[in-house]
């Protein structure tokens, strides 16, 4: 099997419509769930694997089976291991950058709030201000905005930003698994085909680069945290697809990643309970444990 378009004058234009629907694949499903799917209750990751499984079947249709990967031999026998192999990595990098990043957004948070209490306090003299100061009003947006129980998808200014359907990824495990897979035949399928067909070095580079960020960036949602803590999968599923020759190290790597994220929100989940019935618990009682 082949690409389905032979005449260069059309194929072309074809890659270029294919590249862009490849790295804006967010902006599209956020659009369509918006405006058909978010009233009825469907969430945002459902409608971004539709669309994601729409430019991958484009991608073969256009580019050819090469999206998909060109490895024979030890390629295609070595992508799953490797990709098992690095999966722990990938989420030690990941939970490193997101920690380190909530710990410098959490003292940056402090010394806006101590700032805040020293314009706020009692001038020089002794005498206390007249008027408290005016808290301004602002609404949450991403991680903050799920765990601020956010419901509504759009502000007062018709701006949209995620909602707590958005961000919560309570889901199924297969959706999870489903839109792992989906995203590396997109980014590290379609859109490395398509920069393996172009006969520059400067091209080739620069549409993997793109392809590296727009992923990163797909994440936006949960954050700049969660951003910055995507581009080591990235880069490595990237490269796993460039040594093998095949996307399947980076489907199997995205797929454990994935799966690792479940079962953490699931833990979270399961023990949220239990650290609200210890807070509700008087001072006292608080911390005591019962010895098996």
């Amino acid at each position: 099997m082949t690409s389905l378009i032979h005449t260069p004058e059309l194929r072309e234009p074809a890659l270029a419509a294919l590249t862009l629907c490849a790295l804006s694949c967010l902006a599209l499903a956020s659009h369509l769930h918006v405006r058909f799917f978010d009233h009825r209750g469907v969430h945002t990751l459902q409608v971004y694997a539709a669309v994601l499984a729409v430019v991958a079947g484009c991608g073969l249709l256009v580019v050819g089976p090469r999206v998909l990967g060109a490895g024979v031999g030890w390629g295609l026998l070595a992508s799953p291991l490797l990709g098992a192999a690095v999966a722990p990595l990938v989420a030690t990098a990941d939970t490193l950058i997101t920690r380190r990043l909530g710990r410098r957004a959490a003292r940056s948070a402090a010394r806006g709030q101590d700032r805040g209490a020293t314009r706020g306090g009692a001038p020089r003299g002794g005498r206390a201000p007249a008027t408290a100061p005016r808290a301004r009003a602002t609404r949450p947006v991403g991680q903050a905005a799920r765990l601020a129980g956010a419901s509504s998808a759009t502000t007062t200014r018709q701006q949209w930003t995620p909602s707590h359907r958005d961000t919560d990824v309570a889901l199924p495990l297969g959706w999870l698994v489903a839109v792992g897979v989906l995203e590396e035949c997109v980014f590290r399928g379609t859109l490395t085909g398509i920069a393996l067909t172009q006969q520059g070095i400067a091209q080739r580079v620069l549409i993997l680069l793109a392809a590296t960020g727009a992923f990163a960036l797909s994440h936006i949602f949960f954050g700049w945290a969660q951003v910055a803590a995507k581009v080591p999968l990235s880069v490595i599923a990237l490269a796993l697809t460039l040594a093998t020759g095949s996307v399947l190290g980076a489907v199997v790597t995205h797929a454990l990643f994935n799966v690792r994220i479940w079962r953490y929100q699931n833990t979270v989940r399961g023990t949220a309970p239990a650290a609200r019935d210890e807070a509700r618990r008087p001072p006292r009682a608080r911390g005591r444990t019962v010895a098996p």
